[in-house]
């Protein structure tokens, strides 16, 4: 009897609801849109857009947008289509009073920022060949979102480090942000056709995955990124100044004859299959060298000795200003012999270096170095299977005394 009751006092009171609505006082809908695409920035940075279609009629509405508690309230961007925002009340969620051109079916489309939601990183495998190496990149993504995320759209954006451009880059992912939303298309930023990244975000490159993935909450996900076979030069280094009984360093350089960047990371190295060593792979831009640390060999066998060390002096007489003085001229002269002996059955290129007094004045050289600064020489050395080589230089520096204490 209280059912029936309650039941018929809901059917006197809906005329009144019917004319209330007619009359303008419009009811308010609750709207919570699957999410259909993720962008992870550098830092822990996710931007995710929600999309959904709902049926409505010409005329002003208002809707509650439900949105994750770790959202930032200040980022929220609402699209629909036919309507046109008349205010925006910010609660915890936020409600929107939107006026309704067309009736039928209306896309909505929600974005916003979630900071410390998302990260990633890429891994890679190298495998080392005579003259290239395989280079495989994965991309590990972790979400931290509060929620699993289930057929969603993933986009990676990759940068320079931190250590790099520890402010401007903050700036970039905001202008990146505010440059979509006058475009109208919130975190919609389409891949970057394979090998450029977009004008407004210059160092930073957006990695589009294929397909769509799923993201478990707090889990960490690998999918691949690219593969490349990448060109290299073995190259040997050898600081003659520090290290004077050698060992030399092996390093490749790789360029990078992609499009994209090769994001920095660490990288399993392996070398016919074998592993050899785990590395740090640096940030490479597009069309530049990747140098990458192979460690100390036994490749090359090189040696510095100091091969002679003469030092003379003068008593000078000289005039300044009109009065005679008596300074002790020094000259000191070095001779130094670095010795290279390749164990090698194939050519090598070798990178020598060895520092220099800044008062120093170059006397002889062979060979001739390839960059000489005021305390540095750098020899390029082409050897050929098994050579023996030299590099032979020798240098002074003049230093005076006054005798008499004069200046």
């Amino acid at each position: 009897m209280k059912f029936f009751a309650v039941f018929l006092m809901m059917l006197l009171c809906a005329p009144a609801l019917a004319s209330t609505e007619s009359s303008g006082v419009e009811a308010t809908t609750a709207v919570t849109l699957p999410v259909d695409s993720v962008t992870v920035y550098p830092d822990g940075l996710m931007a995710v857009k929600r999309m959904g279609t709902l049926d409505t009629t010409v005329g002003e509405h208002k809707f509650v947008i439900n949105i994750p508690d770790a959202a930032d309230k200040s980022s929220i961007l609402l699209s629909v289509s036919n309507a046109s925002v008349q205010r925006v009340v910010y609660d915890s969620n936020p409600v929107y009073a939107l006026n309704i051109s067309s009736s039928g079916p209306q896309d909505f489309a929600l974005s916003y920022l979630m900071h410390s939601a998302g990260f990633w990183e890429p891994r890679y495998d190298l495998h080392l060949a005579n003259d290239s190496v395989l280079l495989n990149a994965n991309a590990v993504v972790r979400n931290r979102g509060g929620e699993d995320l289930k057929n969603v759209r993933l986009k990676l954006v990759a940068g320079l480090p931190l250590a790099v451009e520890p402010i401007y880059r903050s700036a970039q992912i905001q202008q990146a942000y505010a440059a979509e939303a006058a475009l109208n298309e919130a975190f919609d930023l389409a891949a970057a056709p394979e090998g450029s990244s977009s004008g407004e975000l210059e160092t930073l490159y957006i990695f589009e995955l294929e397909g769509r993935k799923d993201l478990a909450m707090d889990k960490e996900i690998g999918f691949p990124l690219f593969q490349e076979n990448v060109p290299l030069v073995r190259v040997y280094t050898w600081n003659a100044y520090l290290q004077e009984e050698g060992p030399a360093v092996e390093e490749i350089r790789a360029n990078n004859t992609m499009k994209n960047p090769w994001p920095s990371g660490t990288a399993l190295l392996y070398r016919n299959d074998d592993y050899v060593s785990t590395i740090d792979m640096p940030y490479t831009a597009s069309g530049t060298n990747a140098t990458l640390v192979i460690g100390p060999s036994a490749d090359l066998k090189v040696t510095r000795k100091l091969k002679d060390y003469n030092v003379t002096e003068k008593i000078r007489a000289i005039t300044s200003n009109g009065r005679n003085h008596t300074v002790k001229e020094t000259t000191e002269t070095w001779t130094y012999h670095l010795k290279v002996e390749s164990n090698l059955d194939r050519a090598a290129t070798l990178e020598a270096t060895d520092n220099l007094p800044q008062e120093a004045e170059m006397i002889d050289v062979t060979p001739k170095p390839a960059e000489t600064t005021a305390t540095s020489l750098k020899w390029r050395l082409q050897l050929l299977a098994r050579q023996k080589t030299a590099i032979d230089y020798s240098y002074r520096v003049v230093t005076t005394e006054s005798l008499d204490g004069s200046s």
